[in-house]
């Protein structure tokens, strides 16, 4: 006889998965849209990028993606792509909208996203200014161009100004690269060869908790300058170092920049000194925050710039040497405003901020010069954290400390008797 099995209770079917919302499927259309122009780009795909561009795109910005479609191909990257931001979208020009007569058109905050190969440790994004039109269920891009009115801008990279050079650099057991345009091929050959010895001397000063690799660019005139520091800079310095802000420990985006006018106006030694004083900015950034003073910021990569050069103090400031020579020594620390102001205010900030970085390292040794910098570099710093970190790593409160430095930089820029 069969025993007949119990049977089971009977499950309910599960309610149907919502249905994708009408924003959700935009986003998803866009997204497919978004990853056929990278790789279309990526790939130097001209018809390809012509496909993903809407019929009402300006002929120029049609022309212009396929010609940096075919420089993008050149350079070596590890990673290419745009993504939608988790940011409020903006409004569209209406006169835009109108020409472009569409069944939707959007504006919604997207970001290149970009990495080196081998010398970026993980990707930077970039804001782009994105236009995007529906005709029937295709979506296509209409516009990269600037909407100030809206807050939005389009970063431009170098393939954005012709042709680009890259040069990788082997710096000690990683990879460093120098990027710029083919009319630079000698200046860019002449940061390549700097750039090991380089790196060498900043690790031997900061020591060996950094990358130690660096993507350094030139650019090929003031606006790409403008672009490639994220409008940090202006055409009067030579050049520019950025990064992200810092997460988690994690530091991406770092680029030194070198402005258009740098192969003419560097020399040979300049050229070296620049380069290792952008690159202390580097090595340092995972202990560098947003609003520390510039004075400490400046002073240290500037000395880390001249270590090893064997130049005496009126060389490397000689503005200040002529100012103290006059009117005594220095007795107050620069301002943050003063290192933007150019002409002899900004050479002063920039000498006196170097002085005072050279007078810790002669008087207390490199050591506390970095613990100094650890303990005032992190943010904004006010009168008496100022007084806390000089006693604590120094051992001399404020009014003792400047003293102190106003009598060796006077003994340092003591004329003949």
């Amino acid at each position: 006889m069969l025993l007949g099995a119990c049977a089971e209770p009977a499950v309910e079917p599960d309610r149907a998965a919502a249905a994708p919302s009408a924003d959700e499927q935009r986003r998803t259309a866009v997204g497919d849209l978004l990853d056929r122009w990278a790789a279309a780009v990526r790939s130097g795909d001209d018809d390809a990028v012509r496909a993903v561009l809407d019929p009402a795109a300006d002929p120029a910005f049609v022309a212009r993606e396929v010609a940096r479609a075919d420089v993008v191909a050149t350079v070596p990257l590890s990673d290419f792509g745009y993504e939608i931001l988790d940011e409020p979208e903006t409004p569209v020009p209406p006169d835009l909208a109108d020409a472009v007569d569409a069944t939707e058109v959007w504006a919604p905050r997207v970001a290149l996203r970009y990495a080196y190969a081998d010398a970026d440790t993980a990707p930077t994004r970039r804001d782009v200014s994105l236009v995007l039109a529906r005709r029937g269920e295709q979506w296509r891009v209409v516009s990269d161009a600037d909407l100030p009115q809206y807050g939005r801008t389009t970063w431009r990279g170098p393939w954005d100004f012709g042709p680009v050079e890259t040069v990788r650099v082997p710096t000690g057991s990683t990879t460093s690269i120098v990027v710029g345009h083919p009319e630079q091929r000698a200046f860019l050959d002449a940061l390549a060869a700097d750039l090991p010895a380089a790196v060498a001397a900043v690790t031997d000063f900061v020591g060996e908790g950094w990358s130690r690799r660096a993507v350094v660019t030139v650019a090929g005139s003031d606006p790409e300058f403008t672009s490639l520091a994220n409008g940090s800079t202006t055409p009067a310095v030579a050049a520019s170092t950025i990064a992200d802000p810092v997460r988690g420990g994690l530091v991406t985006g770092q680029r030194v920049v070198f402005g258009a006018s740098a192969p003419d106006r560097l020399t040979d030694s300049t050229r070296r000194t620049v380069l290792q004083h952008e690159l202390t900015h580097v090595a340092l950034r995972t202990i560098t925050g947003e609003g520390a003073p510039l004075w400490v910021l400046e002073g240290v990569a500037d000395y880390s710039g001249y270590r090893g050069f064997g130049l005496e103090f009126a060389q490397i400031a000689p503005t200040l040497t002529a100012v103290v020579r006059v009117g005594g020594p220095p007795t107050v620390l620069p301002e943050d405003e003063d290192f933007g102001a150019g002409g002899p205010r900004g050479s002063i900030a920039y000498e006196s901020a170097w002085s005072v970085a050279s007078f810790v390292a002669d008087r207390f040794g490199e050591a506390r010069l970095l613990a100094l910098y650890r303990a005032l570099a992190g943010g904004p710093t006010d009168p008496t954290r100022l007084d806390a970190a000089l006693s604590a790593t120094l051992g001399l409160p404020t009014e003792a400390f400047l003293a102190e430095w106003g009598r060796w930089v006077a003994g340092k820029t003591a004329g003949p008797t």
